[in-house]
């Protein structure tokens, strides 16, 4: 499902062996990512293996970017496949998502 790796700066959410983000663990992996910004004001997802995010998908991750700026964090997203990024530009989210090209750019953002 969701592997975690913690670093000082920021935390790193990967999804292995997943790809559909959809409704069916979208609330745990909401929870889950959500409780990062107690340890880490930067939380980077590789959506690498991701080919498909539905509603229920785009909703927690909407929900998570509000708590990320609650509490003075930042949500960065990395290697988003063709398929996913074109449903993010349909849905305009690219103008409030920051979008990284790979995992090395991303915590670059992050200093």
């Amino acid at each position: 499902m969701i592997t975690i790796t913690k670093q000082e700066k920021y935390a790193l959410v990967s999804f292995e062996e997943t790809s559909r983000f959809n409704a069916q663990f979208a609330l745990q992996v909401k929870q889950d990512i959500i409780s990062l910004f107690d340890y880490s004001p930067h939380v980077i997802i590789d959506l690498s293996y991701v080919k498909y995010i539905d509603s229920g998908g785009f909703g927690a991750i909407i929900s998570i970017l509000k708590v990320a700026k609650e509490k003075g964090g930042r949500l960065l997203f990395c290697n988003i496949s063709r398929e996913v990024l074109d449903l993010i530009e349909i849905m305009q989210l690219h103008m409030i998502f920051e979008i990284y090209t790979s995992i090395e750019d991303a915590v670059k953002a992050c200093k």
